[in-house]
């Protein structure tokens, strides 16, 4: 892996809810730094893109940057991948799939869709509720992130959005690139956490995936599927997915282990 580029994400991203709240995740980035570390272990000049609070790998990175948002992950990897090439893109970040767009009180949302239903003298059905809830959310809170939501509200309502899958970006910018995805899900059986790392790799079209469920991970203690190459392995920590990703990889790039 010497002089080898390798580009990781970790740890989480941020949405704002408003000029000093923010909705985000549980990850720590703390897998993300192991692989980076991994990496920089070989002989690789890795650059450590991460959320805000992720844990820092502990070998010298030839560069890290920090990001917070969806948004600014998205300028980021486009910034990166389009300035020069990769031999390996290990896309471990835990990224919101959501983003607040409007926020109201339940009273408020209450009001407006009884006013809307008014006017149109019936009830609506289907999308057309969907969208009427959607649009009363949207005209009575307006977008957040522009003021502070008042403290003494007894509730408040979130209107939240999809936000993009960055990853699909990765093998647009660089095909020849070896891609390494994540997929966590909770508490699921292996034959779904198999097939959902399928699809994910087939969407995205990943070399590998690393597929885990929340439930097998505590400590360093981190059950998981690395799958791709036409084989699964099944690994039990957090140092031997490091290992074993930065292994496949050196395979994959037709290069001798040491």
């Amino acid at each position: 892996m010497k002089d080898s580029r390798v580009l990781v994400t970790s740890g989480g991203t941020w949405e704002e809810i408003d000029r000093v709240r923010k909705i985000t995740n549980t990850s720590t980035g703390r897998l993300g730094s192991l692989i980076a570390d991994a990496f920089a272990d070989r002989g690789a000049r890795v650059t450590y893109l991460c959320g805000e609070a992720a844990l820092r790998p502990l070998r010298p990175m030839e560069q890290v940057e920090v990001i917070g948002n969806v948004r600014q992950l998205g300028d980021a990897l486009e910034r990166l991948l389009k300035a020069q090439p990769y031999d390996c893109v290990v896309h471990a970040m835990a990224v919101s799939d959501y983003t607040p767009r409007a926020a109201t009180t339940a009273e408020g949302l209450a009001a407006a869709i009884s006013a809307a239903i008014e006017a149109e003298e019936q009830m609506p059905e289907g999308d057309d509720l969907t969208a009427l809830i959607r649009d009363s959310i949207r005209g009575i809170g307006g977008e957040p992130g522009e003021k502070k939501i008042s403290s003494s509200l007894e509730d408040m309502v979130l209107l939240m959005e999809k936000t993009p899958k960055v990853i699909s970006r990765i093998k647009r910018l660089q095909p020849e690139t070896v891609l390494v995805g994540f997929k966590l899900l909770v508490d699921v059986p292996q034959a779904e956490l198999e097939q959902v790392a399928g699809g994910l790799m087939e969407r995205n079209d990943c070399d590998f995936v690393l597929a885990n469920d929340l439930a097998s991970i505590t400590g360093d203690t981190h059950k998981a599927m690395l799958i791709g190459g036409g084989s699964i392995r099944y690994l039990d920590t957090k140092q031997d997915i490091a290992r074993a990703i930065v292994e496949c990889v050196n395979v994959k790039k037709g290069r001798k282990q040491p």
